[in-house]
């Protein structure tokens, strides 16, 4: 009985949805006026981030609402806390899927303040640049 019982808790545990932020202090995008659902599972390493020039790993498993696009991509942006760019990548995503899980690789502006977000979004670029999701690390 309970070899049955713990079979069945690891199923129910294996298939049900669940959000994962690997890293810590983060937050929905409406903190920079952003109104996009929140990313499912976002982590990313070195954390802390290296010095300038160094390469961030950002991690992404995200279900989509609807299948990208040759226009939708995952941007990995350093922005000061009150949302102003200081750096970004754009990586294109492959047209007509509804799940991504993949590593993208983003490189280390320079002059970092000391206090600054890290947003990972899926956008689709282009005239009213529609935000899918979004995710703010406050550093």
């Amino acid at each position: 009985m309970n070899g049955n019982l713990i079979l069945v808790s690891i199923f129910l545990l294996l298939t049900t949805s669940f959000t994962v932020k690997a890293n810590l202090d983060w937050t929905d995008c409406s903190f920079n006026a952003i109104d996009a659902p929140i990313m499912d599972a976002t982590f990313f390493s070195p954390d802390p981030i290296g010095p300038a020039g160094t390469t961030l790993n950002v991690q992404v498993t995200q279900s989509l609402s609807k299948p990208t696009t040759r226009f939708t991509k995952l941007v990995i942006e350093f922005t000061s806390v009150k949302g102003y760019p200081i750096g970004y990548t754009r990586h294109p995503l492959d047209e007509n899927i509804n799940k991504i899980d993949d590593n993208f690789l983003a490189v280390v502006p320079q002059f970092l303040p000391a206090n600054y977000l890290i947003k990972v979004s899926v956008i689709e670029v282009g005239l009213g640049g529609d935000k899918w999701n979004c995710i703010l690390f406050h550093r």
